[in-house]
């Protein structure tokens, strides 16, 4: 019984001799020599901020020298789906439900009647700006009036690209003509069975 005593007094005492190293060798581990210590001081940050290489610019519209004369003027068209009507296409919003969209059964067309002759140079075209209306291509030209009868095109036929990243817009500008009637013709839409225009602006330096 002595020597079985003995035996455990001695295990214990490693036991314990093992748990003080083990200690200390802790303890000094978590001392730093200043000299080495490296020191982060964050940014007072107190609003959320982004990193500049994930941030996409925003958009800004293309400057057009002149007046937006349609918005002086009255819109028609040959044709539109449910509410969608053509006096939508020049009412200055782009936004919400405020478009036109062609009926889609053949040639889309839409008319502004500026009520008067003006000297215009630009038009510009826009769908609604934000992301849910996604990219699209239509292809359309632009004809001009002086008496809405006898309709000239000084734009031909092409596809033109409706991005949300610039602005869901086209700007088309042209040699400087006399109109009271400008008009635009889709033939086709790749984001809707028939055209569609949120806005329709008409530029003159008049």
């Amino acid at each position: 019984m002595k020597k079985k005593g003995i035996i455990l007094m001695a295990v214990l005492l490693v036991v314990f001799v093992g748990l003080a190293i083990a200690v200390k060798s802790a303890d000094s581990s978590t001392k730093m020599d200043k000299k080495n210590l490296t020191v982060v001081t964050a940014p007072d940050q107190k609003e959320a901020q982004e990193n500049e290489q994930f941030t996409v610019p925003e958009y800004k519209s293309a400057e057009v020298k002149g007046e937006n004369v349609a918005l002086k003027g009255k819109a028609s068209a040959n044709g539109y789906t449910d509410v969608y009507t053509p006096v939508y296409a020049n009412d200055g919003d782009r936004d919400t439900t405020s478009y036109w969209e062609g009926a889609g059964k053949g040639d889309d067309e839409i008319t502004i009647d500026l009520k008067k002759v003006y000297n215009v140079h630009t038009v510009r075209l826009a769908v609604n700006p934000a992301t849910i209306w996604g990219a699209r291509k239509q292809t359309l030209s632009i004809s001009v009036s002086e008496d809405g009868k006898d309709y000239k095109e000084i734009v031909a036929s092409k596809e033109y690209e409706f991005d949300p990243k610039a602005g869901n817009e086209v700007t088309i500008p042209f040699d400087e003509v006399k109109a009271q009637y400008v008009r635009v013709t889709i033939t086709k839409n790749t984001g809707a069975k028939g055209g569609q225009l949120a806005e329709f602006e008409i530029y003159s330096n008049d």
